[in-house]
């Protein structure tokens, strides 16, 4: 999640959609009154070498510079220890709930999001859920995608995967903000039209932030079973109709 007053836009990002890429390639353009919330230290490092920083987010200047010093000056192998602080914003806060808290007036702002294929989304989650640990010690996110069913099925039953619905994330109780979606299929084309319509004369190559196993690549009928197909198609009918993506 950002927001720039400089740029009259809210960034809001549902869960695997290639969020964190986007967020920090946004944040190089952001102003110094924006909203930037802190990005776990490995993450907040990539941030910090496009010469950006987490700042607004909370009620101490003091321990927002205190956290970006700690993040710059820690050892790359000890960076997961770094605890990541509070902020009244999260990576995945709301639309709403930005609309709700921010003091400000949003009037004339633009809502940016993304889309991604359910399909994707899921399979990517299924293989981030057993070693985002290991990725925040800086290595990569790849499981066997054969133990992908049996996680689909530990996941649903937790209740996991209903925290994945976009509409829930980007939905704007007051029908207000005009809408610009980046598909991730499309990521850096969609974000570089963005930038042009915002004016930035500059390229920002997006990083590849939480690089795992290339979930676009995957049939999803080759590492899901029928029925699970079947309830991605009924979970997610919402995210397939507002971003037009077919259904197997």
């Amino acid at each position: 999640m950002l927001l720039s007053i400089a740029h009259k836009f809210v960034f809001v990002r549902a869960v695997k959609v290639g969020g964190t890429s986007v967020e920090i390639g946004l944040s190089a353009i952001c102003g110094p009154d924006d909203i930037l919330p802190p990005m776990v230290a490995l993450e907040e490092r990539r941030r910090q070498a496009l010469g950006v920083r987490s700042r607004n987010y909370g009620a101490s200047p003091l321990l927002e510079a205190a956290y970006d010093t700690l993040v710059r000056e820690t050892p790359d192998e000890n960076l997961h220890r770094v605890p990541q602080p509070s902020s009244r914003f999260t990576a995945h806060t709301k639309l709403s709930e930005v609309i709700e808290h921010y003091p400000g007036s949003l009037d004339g702002f633009t809502a940016v999001c993304l889309a991604r294929s359910p399909y994707a989304r899921v399979l990517s989650a299924l293989n981030m859920r057993d070693n985002y640990t290991d990725y925040t010690r800086g290595a990569d996110m790849r499981t066997d995608p054969k133990t992908w069913a049996q996680a689909f099925d530990k996941e649903l039953e937790s209740g996991w995967l209903k925290k994945m619905f976009s509409p829930d994330v980007y939905g704007d109780p007051s029908g207000r903000m005009d809408r610009f979606v980046i598909h991730y299929e499309q990521l850096q084309d969609e974000f570089d039209a963005f930038l042009a319509r915002l004016g930035v004369p500059d390229r920002i190559v997006l990083p590849h932030a939480k690089e795992g196993m290339m979930s676009n690549r995957f049939d999803p009928r080759d590492v899901l079973r029928p029925d699970q197909i079947a309830t991605i198609n009924a979970m997610f009918s919402d995210d397939f109709e507002a971003f037009g993506y077919a259904r197997l």
